[in-house]
């Protein structure tokens, strides 16, 4: 190999280290974010600023970059390097990859807006509209988190609360908190069949869900055909609950 491209395939793992290394940071800097958001507001708001500025996530990029020039130094035998060389980009863009790919509903872009803004309150907000766990949704009503905020979609904590899966104690929270059930979220609860979310609604209306039944329409009962996951006499359950509150199918 000649003399000046001697020293090529090094400058070619580095960079690609520095791009893996971004990519991996740019796509976990919500999880940060939402580890950080819980600290005391002004620890909380200069850890924040620092892991959402692009710049300081590019700077870390190179530094990692920058220390695949190590695994060369690190061992006499080449193809130890050359294969950990290759494997760890290879496992930050995966990582990076699933990230993504897991944010179905695009939450990572409204935590990073309201974290890139410098304000600490909407991003507690925009973090507490992901419905997390339910130890880090009450941490968050404690710091003042608004439980009716939405997202630049218009969906609310009490919409993700409602999704399949998520811990039944995350609605009971926002409920209590003062969160105000609307028809995007009861739709998404009836959609996924957590009857427990509906009643749970219903129970927090001051007309027990007759309103969000009639904003809904024909939709009540069409949304409780969409997850058929959800055992049979949940189905039932939930269609008796929309029936008595008004809901009226669209077929004749």
């Amino acid at each position: 190999m000649p003399q000046r491209l001697r020293h090529m395939p090094k400058i070619l793992v580095a960079l690609t280290w520095s791009v893996a290394g971004f990519c991996f940071l740019t796509m976990i800097s919500p999880l940060l974010i939402s580890w950080f958001a819980l600290f005391p507001d002004g620890l909380a708001k200069v850890s924040i600023d620092l892991v959402s500025s692009p710049g300081i996530v590019i700077l870390c990029g190179m530094l990692w970059g920058l220390m695949s020039l190590l695994v060369w130094r690190c061992s006499k035998n080449q193809l130890v390097p050359i294969l950990i060389a290759i494997l760890v980009p290879m496992l930050l863009f995966c990582g990076a990859f699933m990230f993504a790919m897991s944010d179905t509903q695009g939450v990572v872009r409204h935590v990073t807006q309201a974290a890139q803004s410098g304000n600490l309150k909407a991003t507690r907000d925009q973090l507490l509209i992901q419905s997390p766990t339910a130890s880090q949704s009450q941490a968050l009503i404690q710091l003042g988190a608004n439980v009716n905020a939405r997202d630049s979609a218009g969906r609310s904590a009490l919409y993700f609360g409602s999704w399949e899966g998520r811990d039944p104690e995350i609605v009971t929270l926002l409920l209590k908190a003062g969160a105000k059930p609307d028809a995007s979220a009861m739709r998404n609860a009836i959609g996924w069949g957590r009857l427990d979310a509906i009643k749970s609604m219903f129970g927090a209306t001051s007309d027990d869900g007759r309103a969000l039944i009639a904003e809904l329409g024909n939709d009540a009962l069409q949304a409780n055909n969409v997850n058929t996951r959800t055992s049979k006499a949940d189905r039932l359950a939930i269609n008796q609950l929309l029936i008595v509150r008004g809901a009226k199918s669209s077929t004749k």
